[in-house]
C-alpha cells in the first residue's frame, strides 16, 4: 500500500514539475499581464501636462495630437490615478512663484471640474479606491520644488487645502 502511495506521489510531483517548468507562450503572458493591468489601480506618479492646462486651447477631455496625456488615452491605457505636477523653474521665487503655482493648481482643478464625469480630484488612498469604484480617474497634485512656498509654511498649508499632497 505504501509503495502505491509513494509511486503515485512521485508521479504527481513529476507532472507538477513538468507543468511548472513548461514555458508559457507569449500570448498567454500578454493576456495574463493585460488582465492583471486592468484589474489593478495603475498610478502615474508624475505628469507634466499641467503647464498645458494654462493654455486655454488645451482640453484634457479630447484626444490630443500633441503630448501623451488626455482622458481618452488614460482610459485606453487603464490609468486609475494620476499625479499632476505643479512646476515652475527654480529661478522663479517668492510671491511670483506662489502665484504661478496657484495658477497651475487652479488649472488642474478646472480641468477636473470640466470633466467631472470622468475624473475626480482626490487626496487619499481611500478616495482613489472610491474613484475606481465609480469608474473615474483619480487626480492628485504634487508641487515640485520648495521654492514655490516662498519660505512660508502657511503657503504649504494653503496648497494642501487646495488638494496638493506632496512637495519635492
Amino acid at each position: 500500500m505504501f509503495r502505491n502511495i509513494s509511486v503515485g506521489a512521485a508521479a504527481l510531483c513529476v507532472v507538477a514539475g513538468a507543468i511548472m517548468t513548461a514555458t508559457p507562450r507569449a500570448d498567454d503572458i500578454s493576456a495574463r499581464a493585460r488582465k492583471l493591468h486592468f484589474a489593478s489601480i495603475v498610478v502615474d506618479t508624475h505628469d507634466d501636462t499641467t503647464q498645458r492646462f494654462l493654455d486655454g486651447d488645451f482640453d484634457l477631455g479630447a484626444h490630443s495630437a500633441t503630448g501623451s496625456i488626455d482622458i481618452p488615452r488614460m482610459k485606453e491605457g487603464g490609468l486609475g490615478a494620476i499625479f499632476f505636477s505643479i512646476w515652475i523653474p527654480s529661478k522663479i521665487t517668492g510671491p511670483v512663484a506662489v502665484k504661478h503655482a496657484v495658477d497651475q493648481i487652479d488649472a488642474v482643478r478646472e480641468q477636473v471640474r470640466r470633466h467631472s464625469q470622468e475624473i475626480v480630484l482626490v487626496t487619499t488612498a481611500g478616495e482613489i479606491r472610491e474613484a475606481r469604484k465609480q469608474g473615474k480617474i483619480a487626480a492628485l497634485m504634487g508641487v515640485e520644488g520648495g521654492h514655490m512656498i516662498a519660505s512660508d509654511l502657511g503657503v504649504l498649508r494653503s496648497y494642501a487645502a487646495l488638494g496638493v499632497r506632496y512637495m519635492t
